[in-house]
């Protein structure tokens, strides 16, 4: 019989996790990743459409090697990208619907791109983000007072219309992810002291990376962007995490931004979107 794929489950996850570790902040992408499904299945042991996968083999175990498929996007990562796991794993996996391929390590492209070609598979799009990192001694240092009339506080459920209205990438299925970003994620919120008015926001992803970070275009120019991600930072840092942030190298404010804070270019992670290969799909809204 040929390698197949192998559902894991949350033990698994947690071993696989530790593995990561090694050679930090070298795989720092694949640790926090799997640090957030970790929390997400402690908090919602049975979340529905969330698929996690390893090899049926012992060197993928002791490689780490891991797919998620949650809703249709896709997280990959393992130890040693020279020996093909990822790329036997990846082409085990249904393309049928399409699949967003999300903050792929750089070491694990050239596979991504190799099962693209050989299925043939059409791309939305194929982006390059750097990786901005900063330790958490340092992102310790970053609290920061609100502006005089705000306050900062954790988003709640409620904002999500406005939070993926706001969102450059919102689609039909992205409010669902907001809410559930809010419910189980760390977020921070600035608001207008008087009126609770949602002015700016940042979210930590599934990913383990900061995201979905947005000024309203009514109170831009005045660092609010900086605040938020100040604010979020340490309140990760609390909790013993690193930061991580991906952005694109067009975007020129928001990296400038987080090199301004401290934060360090240490890789860059990848993103593709491919295109259903039986007809179109898109994903409910609200699962």
């Amino acid at each position: 019989m040929g390698t197949r794929l192998e559902v894991i489950g949350l033990k698994d996850v947690q071993e696989f996790q530790q593995l990561y570790k090694q050679s930090w902040p070298k795989y720092c992408q694949e640790y926090y990743c799997l640090d957030n499904f970790v929390e997400f299945l402690k908090k919602q042991p049975h979340m529905r459409n969330i698929k996690m996968y390893t090899l049926d083999t012992k060197q993928a175990r002791d490689e780490g090697l891991f797919v998620i498929v949650d809703r249709y996007q896709l997280f990959v990562g393992c130890l040693n990208n020279t020996n093909g796991l990822v790329r036997k794993a990846l082409d085990l996996l249904d393309w049928s619907t399409g699949l967003k391929c999300s903050s792929i390590p750089s070491r694990h492209i050239g596979a991504l791109d190799s099962l693209v070609e050989s299925k043939k598979l059409d791309l939305v799009f194929r982006d390059c983000t750097n990786l901005f990192f900063m330790k958490a001694d340092d992102a310790l240092k970053l609290r920061v007072e609100p502006p005089t009339g705000f306050v900062l506080k954790s988003l709640s459920v409620a904002d999500a219309p406005l939070v993926n209205a706001e969102w450059p990438n919102h689609h039909e299925g992205s409010l669902f992810f907001v809410e559930r970003q809010i419910r189980l994620c760390v977020s921070v919120g600035l608001y207008q002291e008087d009126t609770q008015e949602l002015v700016a926001w940042c979210i930590r992803l599934q990913g383990g990376y900061l995201g979905a970070l947005q000024v309203k275009d009514s109170h831009k120019r005045r660092g609010f962007g900086s605040v938020v991600t100040r604010e979020i930072a340490y309140r990760l840092a609390a909790q013993g995490h690193d930061v991580m942030a991906l952005v694109g190298p067009s975007n020129k404010p928001s990296s400038g931004m987080f090199s301004k804070l401290g934060f360090q270019v240490i890789d860059q992670c990848f993103w593709l979107r491919t295109e259903p290969t039986e007809g179109q799909f898109t994903w409910p809204e609200g699962e």
